[in-house]
């Protein structure tokens, strides 16, 4: 029994990971679309930061999904998700409102708080005592979606038009159907003897894990002022900087390629040299990186593109799997709660920097951005690597 849990199970981690790529990579649709959806539908960078925060509301619902995915298996449960927002995403071009846009990315906010609680949890069962590997390969797989995804719909409006862009969805029912048949391989016994172990009451497995909530919290904060803008954000960048909606688009896929990288690398890595180190390199690079892309130009731009993909998106990676070293008794819960920090403090950092962008463009916010992450560095050196 012990030698089975701690065994890493390759075949049933790409099966994770593959439906994770699927997913993102049609929830990664909003920001490349901004600037043709806003000249469409009229609205403003703050409407944007809106409209995100519309996306990600349902994942205040995160930890009570958590507490149901500790109580059942959940082998089968992230197989629907795909398909939701697959439908959902790929409908964009044809909402003829910004209330009936909000309405389709509230959708698809639902199907990814369910996968991004529950998946998480589903890997570390199968990723045996490699837990920062198996989160590095779920978080490749979402960061290879999110390089994939902007190629994807740009070549869709140019082939079919803003509007045509629904025709995606036949292509993702047919993977989602793949992906169906390779997931249902997860030994389901096996999952179900963590399912069944015996729990602690709700209030002492809160107990357990807030005071490390309460340390990653200020640094989620103010990393997200940097990491909003970029995802959110960069294609509008590039096309206020005089590059073309494809070029813009390559450009997210450049970060993202990036970032697949730099979270496949990150999770292993801090297997063998601590969480902590890692984190705190991150924290340190990101806001040089960002600031040095406000100021460059031509391939140098490129080439920071690509050295941001590679650190900013790393933490994450980290982040789940020292969530996972507290050996908490309900690990779906404590990852719901670990979401809805994220939405908490992306949320309210998507407002602020749209707003900011309005008001003084995005150059001047990248700048902005790069140094609130600065703040991130003290409560990052007060974490205490548990693993």
């Amino acid at each position: 029994m012990d030698s089975e849990q701690n065994k890493f199970k390759t075949s049933n981690v790409v099966s994770i990971a593959a439906t994770h790529f699927l997913h993102d990579t049609y929830s990664s649709f909003f920001a490349p679309l901004i600037p043709l959806l806003s000249n469409k539908l009229g609205f403003t960078y703050a409407i944007a930061g809106v409209l995100s925060v519309v996306q990600k509301l349902p994942s205040l619902l995160n930890p009570f999904i958590g507490l149901i995915a500790d109580k059942t298996v959940i082998r089968s449960g992230i197989v629907a998700t795909p398909i939701i927002t697959i439908i959902t995403m790929s409908l964009m071009g044809l909402a003829p409102s910004v209330t009936l846009l909000a309405v389709l990315l509230f959708a698809c906010g639902i199907s990814a708080a369910v996968l991004h609680v529950t998946a998480p949890v589903l890997m570390r069962r199968v990723s045996g005592s490699k837990v920062g590997r198996g989160m590095s390969f779920f978080m490749f797989g979402g960061e290879l979606a999110r390089t994939i995804g902007p190629l994807v719909i740009t070549a869709a409006v140019s082939w079919w038009g803003l509007e045509g862009t629904w025709r995606l969805i036949p292509f993702g029912l047919a993977a989602s159907l793949l992906l169906f048949l390779n997931l249902r391989t997860i030994d389901k016994e096996f999952i179900r003897q963590f399912t069944q172990a015996k729990k602690h009451h709700l209030s002492k497995s809160i107990g357990e894990v807030i005071p490390f909530f309460a340390q990653i919290g200020p640094i989620i904060l103010f990393r997200g002022f940097s990491n909003t803008a970029l995802t959110l954000f960069l294609p509008s960048y590039m096309v206020d900087s005089g590059y073309s909606i494809k070029a813009a688009a390559c450009a997210l896929a450049v970060l993202e390629l990036a970032g697949a990288g730099g979270a496949l690398m990150a999770g292993s890595l801090s297997d063998k040299t601590g969480r902590k180190k890692v984190l705190l390199a991150i924290m340190l690079l990101s806001p040089l990186l960002m600031l040095l892309f406000t100021v460059a130009a031509g391939i140098a731009q490129w080439l920071l593109l690509g050295l941001m993909g590679l650190v900013f998106f790393a933490s994450t990676p980290v982040f789940m799997a020292m969530i996972h070293d507290l050996n908490s008794d309900r690990p779906s819960f404590a990852n719901g709660l670990y979401m809805t920090l994220n939405f908490a403090a992306s949320s309210i950092v998507a407002l602020l920097v749209g707003v900011y962008a309005d008001h003084h463009g995005l150059v001047a916010t990248y700048r902005m951005t790069a140094l609130l992450g600065l703040l991130a560095i003290p409560p990052t050196l007060l974490l205490k690597d548990k693993r």
